[in-house]
């Protein structure tokens, strides 16, 4: 009798064993073919057109910006200094009698350079003796960028930095100070473009459109026109020419989009 329960809890054992090995099996089976299955989906590629989007504004200057390179010349490199800081003090004077702010005016670059000597003696022979190039005196520089926000009186301003002694000026260079909001405006017309283009595009290949699976834009910036010169100008003539008002000109600013949708 004993023999006979044995056998038969052996039996139950061995048939639970079973049928656990079995839904193992069963479930390892069915997990390999939904991977596989999710594999196939995500390495089918996906259908897309894609299209392009142009948007583009216009506006007109409301800046104007000189670049002024001050430089002065001395024996030693305190003489320079001192020229041309009382050169910088005329400078910066005479810019806010004309009412430019101080955070509209900003140094760019300053520093000392050696002048050289490079005279070499008088020699007729085949091998002759050489100098070393001798310091003879120092070159002291600031270079300022001064923005205008009154454009017109650009000219004005220049001829009487010209008028105090400053000879070494560059522009104006008409620009536009909030430029941001023009690029928003551009890019919102290039994405117009680009999304009318492609309704038109797949009603003509009999698809739907689905999501966008990329975007990418090339901002195109400003198309400025730059009115620059250079002022070498005596007083005489700085002082009796009448500042002519530059015309600013239109300015463009553009936005290149491309855009990708999946189709279904």
């Amino acid at each position: 009798m004993e023999t006979f329960l044995k056998d038969k809890k052996i039996s139950i054992s061995v048939f639970i064993l079973i049928i656990v090995v079995s839904l193992f099996a069963l479930v390892k089976t069915v997990h390999e073919v939904v991977g596989k299955d999710r594999l196939s989906s995500i390495n089918q590629p996906v259908n897309t057109i894609t299209v392009s989007g142009k948007g583009e504004v216009s506006a007109v200057s409301d800046i104007a910006s000189l670049y002024i390179n001050l430089n002065k010349d001395g024996k030693t490199a305190k003489e320079a200094q001192n020229l041309l800081n009382e050169s910088i003090t005329k400078t910066l004077t005479y810019l806010k009698e004309q009412k430019i702010e101080d955070k509209d005016i900003k140094s760019e670059y300053g520093g000392f350079n050696p002048k050289y000597s490079y005279e070499q003696p008088v020699c007729y022979s085949y091998s002759c003796p050489t100098k070393d190039p001798k310091i003879i005196g120092y070159t002291a520089t600031q270079s300022i960028t001064v923005k205008i926000r009154e454009v017109d009186t650009a000219s004005e301003i220049r001829t009487g930095l010209a008028g105090i002694g400053v000879t070494d000026i560059s522009g104006p260079t008409f620009l536009i100070d909030n430029e941001d909001s023009y690029k928003d405006e551009a890019r919102a017309k290039a994405i117009t473009d680009a999304k009318e283009k492609a309704k038109v595009l797949a009603k003509e290949l009999g698809v739907r459109l689905g999501k966008i699976s990329s975007f990418n834009e090339n901002n195109g910036g400003g198309n400025y026109p730059m009115y620059s010169a250079k002022v070498m100008m005596a007083d005489s003539v700085a002082s009796s020419a009448v500042a002519p008002t530059l015309p600013k000109g239109e300015n463009k600013i553009t936005s290149d989009v491309i855009i990708t949708y999946e189709i279904k």
